[in-house]
């Protein structure tokens, strides 16, 4: 099985990720090692913090593609933003200041760690009222989810998509994350698994190891559409139900 990895900070030199290109090949390199074959670029957009121009995002990502066909041309990139949400980022997506996932309606989208359920279910609303479909951003970081897991059920009939680290799928966080992340993965309420790789360190784009765990716990059907089959949906811009 190959692997699609639809949040990663891999873009360099325009966020807190790679910092060069020389970085961002090695990185590219580890995550073809890794048995990913497509990656959605997400680098962060927040405002009044990380606002790198979406014209700066396209030039960089161009010449990262041309770089990467000479090592794997069969190593497909995709670019979108991993946002910080406001109430404007609807308007911000028309007006062209931030990428959607690969020119789709799924929107990824990054809140505080303390962010307040409240918060979250206005988010969701307001987004499917703009006409996108919002993804929340390693849902693992927000207390009111962790404690409260019960509540990404009802984001998730209300219709967000879920997705999780596979950092956090392999251990990292402790015993109540793992003991989340159990919860989530049995209730089937994990759509879209990412690295969130920034670099070439402690946040590699690691992927087979998460992948070896998601094929144990979960039956073949989910495993599937968790490592691959989700995301594609997202590059074709379909829903997955």
């Amino acid at each position: 099985m190959y692997y699609l990895d639809m949040h990663c900070h891999i873009l360099p030199g325009v966020d807190d990720g790679s910092r060069d290109m020389n970085m961002s090949l090695a990185m590219l390199d580890h995550a073809y090692s890794e048995g990913i074959r497509a990656i959605i670029l997400t680098p962060h957009y927040h405002g009044g913090y990380v606002e790198t121009a979406a014209e700066v995002i396209d030039e960089v990502f161009e010449e990262l593609k041309s770089h990467l066909n000479e090592i794997h041309p069969d190593l497909k990139l995709f670019i979108g933003n991993e946002i910080y949400y406001y109430p404007s980022v609807p308007e911000w997506i028309e007006e062209g200041r931030v990428h959607t996932l690969a020119e789709s309606n799924y929107v990824l989208l990054e809140f505080s760690n303390g962010v307040k359920k409240r918060e979250l279910a206005e988010a969701v609303h307001n987004m499917l009222n703009s006409g996108y479909y919002p993804i929340l951003a390693h849902v693992e970081r927000y207390d009111c989810l962790v404690r409260e897991p019960s509540f990404v059920g009802e984001l998730t009939d209300n219709g967000a998509y879920i997705q999780v680290n596979s950092a956090t799928i392999t251990g990292e966080g402790g015993f109540t994350i793992r003991r989340f992340i159990k919860k989530l993965l049995k209730e089937e309420w994990i759509h879209f698994i990412g690295t969130d790789a920034h670099s070439m360190g402690s946040r590699k784009p690691d992927m087979a190891e998460c992948a070896r765990i998601i094929c144990k716990k979960c039956d073949k059907d989910y495993a599937a559409r968790l490592l691959f089959a989700n995301a594609v949906n997202i590059i074709n811009n379909r829903p997955l139900y």
